[in-house]
């Protein structure tokens, strides 16, 4: 099946806290995001990357309205 016969998809998203070496420092969150399907994986530290990388994905396998709903 291609990306354009899916009427699906699905995502891993992983986050995780990394330490600072400055002893009073805040830690940083990471993330990454997967797309289970193609294996295309991005990796974060800013909340709004996952959500244009399933933008993209989904402009990709050229149906995003069926998804618009859920992603705005």
């Amino acid at each position: 099946m291609s990306l354009n016969d899916q009427k699906f998809a699905s995502f891993f998203i992983r986050v995780w806290q990394e330490p600072r070496e400055e002893k009073d420092a805040p830690p940083v969150w990471r993330g990454s995001i997967e797309h289970v399907q193609t294996g295309h994986k991005r990796y974060f530290k800013d909340v709004d990357i996952p959500i244009s990388f399933v933008r993209d994905l989904l402009d990709e396998i050229q149906t995003p309205q069926e998804y618009a709903p859920f992603i705005r």
